[in-house]
């Protein structure tokens, strides 16, 4: 009995279910069992109907046999008499006689006493059947005379020798079969009609009435609900005003935030008051040092505090509205000049903060909204285009939003799209820029650098490019893919004798701080056949400013201790501390063209002769760019600068060119031209 308890447990289960979600389960079952019924009682119905048609058939068949064989006996009377002279009544009479009986003897109610009734006596009634055709056949053939006897024949068989009584007792069990079958067919019916109604009364007690108690309990269930719902709309209501506050404020400093600044823009669109409005977007300048060095608690309550103070800049039906990490946005009907200095005034004393005074500047991009027609989105983008051009040309600037900053932007977007490709098809190429030895003119060696021959905008100078390589995350492939094809370049030279190559490859900040640049460097310099002593990297000053990046110092250490050669470029213009000049194993230092251009300026030459006798102190070479007139070389000689480089010797040239004009100048003394000479060859 152990096993029916969970068969007992699962039925209870099933019988006492109200989850709405099993209603489908019961109303699928009872229609199955419904079609089941329906279709088992369509089928019954249907069998009884043919099968009382074929009872009728059977029937109908065996009582022809007998009136078939009483017309053959009329016609073979009639025949004798005299009466009927034609031979074609009977014959057609035997062929349904035979038909009959064919009929009945392969029909569907045949059976096994019939079969015996048929063949399996003494006398059998098929023998006699056969003989009776076999008779009857006979007056086709027979003269009149012979009439007569055949006739005897005829009704001696049918009447004395049983053939009558045969087919009479054939009808019979005919008749009594089907009754039979009937019957049988009635009981199926019966039974089909209880069980129906047991299922019935199954699907009542274990399908409707949990349906039913199913219903009632989830009628109950929302019935609660709604009154628990309608007890809590004003909760709701209050909760979705919350929601809807939060989703248009800045929760740090309770400004307006993106979503509402583009609201407001939306409706002063559609009020028709967008002509004329000033929309200004300031952000402060350095702020990552402040949340750095003070704590973010501390850069938090500076944005609350500026928020508040350009709060303080703008009317009641105006808006000021933080959109980014420091970033804050002003639409004002007022002048955007007006509202400018006053920000600017805004930001000329330090704000005070937890007891501290935080000076701190901000740059700001704006513009003049012209119709009432104008995205909110695109304002806010193009009012953002101009703050971050601002930003990338200093500090505490301000800047008009113009045409052509959204298209600097789009190329500048496009440009990092192709740059990838660029690279991998050798589009960005080595560019070679001679450099000279200042005591004797001869050829020192060649600073590489980088062009991008594109193929529908042509030839662009890494100004252009650059910052798309370095948003792009292309500056270290794209630094390698120059080193090695400025290498396999150098080793061609060398291989045709025209030049013991020693070039300078320019490193950027990031793949200077690159973890593989040693192992990278290496191996290009393996394949290409190079001597670790014919290249020199270039390091920025900026990198040695802006870092705290141990990486970048490791591979320096690293690059020095494997023999390359490092020299720090455009020095002079990133304010590189003189501790990192001892720290570091540089070789040799770069005048920046700021510092060489106004030579032999009185103020210009104090700056670079204490330069040039720091780098002698310390043991450095001194390479001054953009040197271009020869009073300059002449001037950096006798100060002691050993190299020059600039277009006053030549510039920047493509591989093929730059070996041409190896083929001339590589040893030979090289010397600027006059000022007029220049300008006249120059194309």
């Amino acid at each position: 009995m152990q096993f029916l308890r969970p068969i007992a447990h699962r039925a209870r289960k099933i019988f006492t279910l109200r989850r709405p979600e099993r209603l489908w389960i019961h109303s699928c079952a009872a229609l199955l069992i419904i079609l089941a019924l329906l279709g088992t009682t369509q089928y019954i119905n249907h069998t009884i109907i043919d099968r009382q048609l074929i009872a009728e058939t059977g029937i109908k068949t065996s009582q022809s046999q007998i009136t078939y064989a009483h017309e053959i006996l009329l016609i073979a009377e009639r025949m004798t008499s005299g009466r009927v002279s034609s031979a074609a009544p009977i014959e057609k009479a035997i062929k349904q006689f035979e038909r009959s009986y064919a009929m009945t003897v392969f029909g569907s109610l045949w059976t096994d006493e019939q079969r015996t009734h048929y063949f399996g006596s003494a006398e059998p009634l098929h023998a006699l059947i056969a003989e009776f055709v076999d008779i009857s056949s006979r007056f086709s053939t027979a003269t009149p005379a012979q009439y007569a006897g055949l006739t005897r024949q005829l009704n001696d068989l049918y009447t004395h020798r049983g053939l009558g009584n045969g087919l009479d007792s054939a009808a019979a069990l005919m008749e009594q079969e089907a009754h039979a079958d009937a019957i049988r067919l009635s009981k199926w019916q019966r039974s089909v009609l209880i069980v129906s109604a047991l299922a019935l009364l199954a699907e009542a007690i274990f399908i409707f009435v949990p349906t039913h108690l199913a219903v009632q309990s989830t009628i109950g269930k929302l019935h609660r609900q709604t009154k628990s719902l309608r007890d809590s709309q004003h909760e709701l209501r209050q909760m979705n005003r919350k929601l809807e506050h939060t989703a248009h404020q800045d929760p740090l400093t309770g400004l307006p935030n993106r979503a509402h600044l583009a609201t407001y823009l939306g409706r002063m669109n559609k009020e028709e008051k967008s002509i004329g409005l000033s929309v200004l977007f300031v952000g402060l300048d350095n702020f990552k040092a402040v949340n750095n060095s003070a704590g973010h608690d501390f850069g938090d309550e500076l944005l609350i505090t500026v928020g508040r103070a350009l709060q303080s800049c703008v009317d009641d039906d105006n808006i000021v509205a933080r959109v980014g990490g420091d970033e804050f946005v002003l639409v004002t009907h007022e002048p955007a000049h007006v509202m400018i200095e006053r920000i600017r005034a805004l930001f000329a004393d330090p704000f005070e903060v937890k007891g501290r005074r935080i000076p701190i500047h901000a740059s700001i991009g704006y513009l003049k909204l012209a119709t009432n027609s104008e995205d909110p989105i695109n304002t806010i983008a193009d009012a953002s285009i101009a703050i971050q051009t601002a930003k990338n040309s200093g500090e505490n600037k301000t800047l008009q939003f113009e045409k052509s900053l959204r298209d600097n932007v789009e190329r500048m977007r496009s440009l990092q799209a192709e740059l990838a490709n660029a690279i991998k098809q050798g589009e960005i190429e080595p560019w070679f820029q001679p450099q000279v030895r200042l005591s004797d003119g001869h050829l020192h060696g060649a600073e590489v650098l980088a062009r991008w021959r594109h193929p529908t905008l042509g030839l662009l100078t890494p100004d252009l490019f650059i910052p798309a390589a370095e948003r792009a995350g292309l500056v270290i492939d794209m630094d390698h893919s120059i080193w090695r094809a400025a290498m396999a370049h150098a080793v061609l030279w060398q291989k045709e004798n025209l030049w013991h190559p020693s070039i300078s490859l320019n490193a950027a900040p990031e793949t200077i701080s690159d973890p593989h640049l040693i192992e990278r460097l290496l191996l290009e310099l393996q394949r290409s056949g190079l001597g670790v002593d014919q290249i020199i990297v270039e390091v920025l000053e900026t990198t040695l400013i802006n870092g705290a990046d141990d990486m970048a110092a490791i591979n320096i250490d690293s690059l020095s201790e494997c023999g390359i050669s490092l020299e720090l470029d455009d020095f002079g213009t990133g304010y590189a501390s003189l501790a990192k000049l001892t720290q570091l194993p540089l070789d040799g230092i770069k005048l920046d063209r700021s510092l060489v251009a106004p030579l032999p300026d009185a103020k210009a030459d104090s700056i670079v002769r204490a330069i040039l006798a720091l780098a002698s102190e310390l043991g450095l070479q001194v390479i001054a760019e953009g040197v271009e007139e020869d009073i300059q070389a002449t001037h950096l000689n006798a100060r002691g600068c050993a190299v020059a480089q600039g277009y006053g010797y030549a510039k920047p040239m493509p591989a093929e060119e730059f070996r041409v004009w190896l083929k001339t100048h590589a040893n030979a003394p090289l010397h600027i031209a006059p000022r007029v000479a220049q300008v006249i060859s120059s194309p």
